[in-house]
C-alpha cells in the first residue's frame, strides 16, 4: 500500500470555505482575503495556499486510510517513509527532512537573556523566533541524526532534558540521548527564564513556564514537520571563507596565543563557513550553516524580540530567495535555512568595537548588513554542487564533571598533568564586554584580577581555590551546580566522512582551531571535515586557551574551571571521539541533577483595561502616506497585553494591500522592516504601535494595517479583538 508513496498526514488548523488553512485560534474574518502576497516571491507564497484547496472530507479519508495502513505494519513509534521506485538507495543513501515552527516567547515585560541587564525587559517584536529541525536517516543501517537550531541565546540543560524526554515518548526507539542535538544561534534579543540554574534567571526574577513551553512545543512541532518531510535524498557539504564580517573583541588575549594558532585566524577571527545541504531530486531542500560571529548587532538597549543578524540571514534565504513567509499558514513544507554558530566566543559583529557601532551607527541597519553577508556566503556556495558527505551516520554523547578534573599533559601545554578548578566566575565577567555592552558593573574592569566583595564575603573561596583560579579575581562560585552548571555534555555526530562537534557554551577562535586539529587527527580526516558548533545542549559560559585566560579579559573571566578548561574539553572530545571512531559503547557519564526552579511573576497579566475614553482596537494615530524607500509608516492602537496571546505561527498584525476591489495579505510581524511595540499605560491599559519602514521595492498602491489583540478581563476570560487603520498610500 505504501510503496512509492510519501505520506503527509493532515496538519493542525482548519480549512475555510475557500480552502485556505487558518492558524489555530484565528477567526476567518481576521484572515479573510489574506491568501496571497504581492511582495517579492508573491507567486511562490500564493502557491502555498493552493495545496489546501481540497475538500476537507477527502483529506480526512485519505489521511485516515494512510495512517491506518501504516500503523498496521509498523511498530509503535516508528516513522513511515517510502521511496519512489526510481530513487535507488545508492543514488539517495539517506532520507532527509526539515521543518520549522514558531518558538517566540513572552514579548511583554519579561527580562531578556544574554546581556545580563536587568533594565532590558521585552516591549514587543522585531522578528519572530523559530526552531528549525533537520533529520537524516541512513537507509542502509537505519541510524539517524536529529539537529534542532533555535533562534535563542543557547540550548539549556533544562530544555534538552524536556525535549529528549518528549521526543523519545513520541518517536520511541528511533532516538536516544546521542542522536538528538539541540543548539542555538545565540541572539541576545530573546526572553529568558527557561533554565534551572538560578544565575541566569536573575533578570527574569525566576523561571518563565510560558516561554519554556513555547520553545519546547515549537521545537517538537518542527521535529514532527521534519519527520513528515522525510524522503530519499543525499547530504552534501559546501564551504568557503568569509572575512570582513566580525572583529576580534579580545585582541589583548588573542595576541598571547601561539603564532601557529594565530596563523589560522586571519584578522583574529575564523573565516570558516560551512553548510550542510539536504538534497532531493537535484535540488537543495534545506541548509544548515555554521559561521562564527556573535548575533549582538542589537544592543542591550533594544527591548524587541529579534533573531538579530543570523535571523536576518535565515529570512533572506527562506523568504526573499524561496518565497517562504512564516507568518502565513501553510509554509510548513517550504525551504528551511538555519544559521548556527561556531567558535564565536571572541568575535563581535560591532566592527567599531563599541555596542551597536559598526558597520554603521544604526543597530537595525547593522543587523541587515551582517546578516546579508552571511546569507551571501551561502548563496555563493549554492551556485555549485556540494560535496557528498559519504556513507553512514553515527553519534556519541557523554557528560563530564569539569570541576576538579585531572587533565593529561598532552592537552595542557605545560608539560605536566593539571587539574581544573571548582567553577567560579571572575570579576572581568562582572565588568561585561566593553565591545558588545551589557549589564556590567562599573566597579570591575577587564584585565583585572582584583577579587570582589561577593567572592570574599558571600562564598568565601579557600586559599587553594583562589590559587587554582589565578590570575582570575573571583566574583562568585558555581556552588555545586545550583547557581551555575558544572557537569556538561560533549557530543559528536558523524555524517559520512564529516564530524560535527556539539559543544556547550562559547569558545574562542583559537580554542576552535585546537578542537578542529585534535578531531581531524583522531578521525584521520582533513581539518576541513570537522565542523564546530557552540551553544549546544547546555551552557558553560566561555572557554579560552590557557594563554588567553592569563590576560583575564571578559572571556577569560567567564571561563569557569580555570586555566586548563579548554584542555579538559579537548580531553573529553578525545574520549567521545574515540568511542565513535571505534564503534564502542559509551556511558552517558556524570549527568547533572535536575533542580526545581522558582517560578517568576514577571510579565504575568492580572487584567487589562482600555485606555481612558477609547475602546480596544481603536486607532489613536492613523498612518500617513509614504514614499517607498524613504519614509516610515506609523499607526497606534488602544491595545492589550501581548502576553495574553503570542500568536504562534501567526502575527500580532498584518499589512494588507488593495488589489482591485480585494484586500490581500502583504506582510506581518516577522518582516525585519516592521516593528510591533507595546507600552503599558497607567496600571492596566496598553498602547500598541506598529511601524513599517517601507522598502524601496514596495509596490505602489493602497495599504492598511490590522492589529489583533487579546484582552484579559479576569483569570478565566480572554477576549480577542482587532483594530484597523484608514487606507494609506505608498508611492
Amino acid at each position: 500500500i505504501l510503496e512509492g508513496m510519501h505520506i503527509t498526514p493532515i496538519t493542525s488548523g482548519r480549512v475555510t470555505t475557500s480552502g485556505t488553512r487558518l492558524p489555530s485560534g484565528a477567526s476567518q474574518s481576521q484572515m479573510s482575503e489574506q491568501n496571497s502576497s504581492l511582495s517579492a516571491g508573491e507567486q511562490k507564497r500564493s502557491s502555498v495556499f493552493s495545496r489546501f484547496k481540497v475538500p476537507t472530507h477527502s483529506l480526512a479519508r485519505i489521511g485516515a486510510a494512510c495512517l491506518i495502513a501504516a500503523s498496521a505494519i509498523l511498530p509503535a513509534g516508528q516513522v513511515a517513509t517510502a521511496a519512489p521506485a526510481s530513487q535507488s538507495a545508492s543514488a539517495t543513501p539517506y532520507l532527509v527532512g526539515a521543518g520549522a515552527a514558531d518558538i517566540t516567547g513572552e514579548p511583554g515585560e519579561v527580562g531578556f537573556m544574554g546581556y545580563g541587564d536587568s533594565s532590558q525587559k521585552g516591549s514587543g517584536v522585531h522578528t519572530r523566533q523559530y526552531a528549525r529541525a533537520f533529520i537524516a536517516v541512513d537507509r542502509a543501517s537505519g541510524k539517524r541524526n536529529l539537529i534542532v537550531v533555535l533562534d535563542t541565546l543557547t540550548s539549556w540543560q533544562s530544555l534538552r532534558d524536556e525535549l529528549v524526554k518528549r521526543i523519545r515518548a513520541e518517536f520511541g526507539s528511533a532516538y536516544d540521548e546521542s542522536n538528538i542535538m539541540i543548539t542555538a544561534t545565540h541572539t541576545h534579543a530573546t526572553p529568558g527564564g527557561i533554565t534551572h540554574q538560578s544565575l541566569y534567571n536573575i533578570t527574569t526574577l525566576g523561571f518563565h513556564q510560558d516561554t519554556f513551553n513555547a520553545q519546547v512545543d515549537g521545537s517538537l512541532k518542527a521535529i514532527r514537520q521534519a519527520t513528515k518531510d522525510l524522503a530519499p535524498g543525499n547530504l552534501t557539504i559546501s564551504s568557503s571563507k568569509l572575512t570582513g564580517v566580525g572583529a576580534n573583541r579580545s585582541r589583548e588575549a588573542f595576541n598571547l596565543d601561539s603564532p601557529q594558532l594565530r596563523s589560522k585566524l586571519p584578522g583574529g577571527t575564523d573565516p570558516t563557513n560551512m553548510t550542510l545541504r539536504l538534497e532531493r531530486n537535484g535540488k537543495t531542500r534545506a541548509v544548515l550553516n555554521w559561521f562564527a560571529i556573535h548575533p549582538t548587532s542589537l544592543t542591550s538597549k533594544n527591548t524587541l524580540i529579534s533573531s538579530d543578524n543570523k535571523g536576518y540571514a535565515e529570512y533572506l534565504l527562506e523568504t526573499q530567495d524561496h518565497g517562504v513567509d512564516r507568518n502565513v499558514p501553510g509554509s510548513d513544507d517550504g525551504f528551511v535555512a538555519a544559521f548556527a554558530n561556531a567558535n564565536a566566543g571572541d568575535v563581535s559583529p560591532n566592527t567599531w568595537l563599541k555596542p551597536g557601532q559598526g558597520p554603521t551607527n544604526d543597530q537595525f541597519k547593522n543587523v541587515k548588513i551582517q546578516g546579508e553577508k552571511q546569507a551571501n556566503a551561502v548563496r555563493s556556495q549554492l551556485k555549485s554542487a556540494g560535496t557528498p558527505v559519504g556513507k553512514g551516520l553515527d553519534s556519541r554523547i557523554s557528560y563530564f564533571n569539569f570541576s576538579g578534573m585531572t587533565v593529561d599533559a598532552k592537552y595542557t601545554g605545560s608539560g605536566h598533568n593539571e587539574r581544573t578548578c571548582q567553577g567560579f566566575l571572575g570579576t572581568p565577567f562582572g565588568a561585561g564586554s566593553t565591545e558588545d555592552g551589557g549589564g556590567g558593573w562599573a566597579v570591575y574592569k577587564e584585565g583585572s584580577g582584583r577579587p570582589s566583595i561577593l567572592g570574599t564575603l558571600v562564598f568565601t573561596p579557600s586559599a587553594a581555590q583562589t590559587r587554582c583560579q589565578q590570575p582570575k579575581g573571583i566574583l562568585f562560585s558555581a556552588k555545586n551546580g545550583t547557581i551555575i552548571q558544572e557537569k556538561y555534555p560533549v557530543q559528536i555526530m558523524r555524517f559520512g566522512d564529516y564530524y560535527l562537534l556539539g559543544m556547550p557554551g562559547e569558545f574562542t577562535g583559537a580554542v576552535g582551531v585546537q578542537y578542529r586539529q585534535d578531531a581531524a587527527k583522531l578521525f584521520g580526516v582533513p581539518e576541513s571535515h570537522i565542523i564546530l558548533q557552540g551553544y549546544t545542549n547546555a551552557y558553560d559560559h566561555y572557554v579560552t586557551t590557557p594563554e588567553e585566560y592569563d590576560s583575564q579579559q571578559y572571556e577569560g573571566g567567564a571561563t569557569l574551571f580555570g586555566r586548563y578548561t579548554s584542555s579538559a574539553f579537548r580531553q573529553t572530545i578525545n574520549i567521545v571521539g574515540t568511542s565513535l571512531k571505534n564503534g564502542t559503547p559509551l556511558s552517558i557519564g556524570d549527568r547533572p541533577n535536575d533542580r526545581r526552579p522558582v517560578a517568576s511573576l514577571q510579565g504575568k497579566v492580572v487584567y487589562d483595561t482600555p485606555m481612558f475614553g477609547v475602546r480596544y482596537g481603536q486607532v489613536t494615530q492613523q498612518p500617513q502616506d509614504a514614499i517607498a524607500g524613504r519614509e516610515e509608516v506609523t499607526a497606534r492602537f488602544a491595545g492589550a497585553h501581548p502576553n495574553n496571546n503570542i500568536h504562534h505561527d501567526g502575527s500580532y498584525f498584518v499589512i494588507e494591500r488593495r488589489v482591485g476591489n480585494t484586500w490581500k495579505y502583504y506582510t506581518a510581524d516577522n518582516n525585519p522592516d516592521t516593528f510591533f511595540e507595546w507600552k503599558r499605560i497607567g496600571v492596566s491599559a496598553s498602547q500598541v504601535t506598529v511601524r513599517w519602514k517601507v522598502p524601496a521595492n514596495t509596490p505602489k498602491g493602497q495599504y492598511r494595517i490590522r492589529y489583533y489583540g487579546n484582552a484579559k478581563k479576569n483569570s478565566k476570560t480572554i477576549t480577542p479583538f482587532e483594530g484597523q487603520t484608514r487606507v494609506f498610500q505608498v508611492a
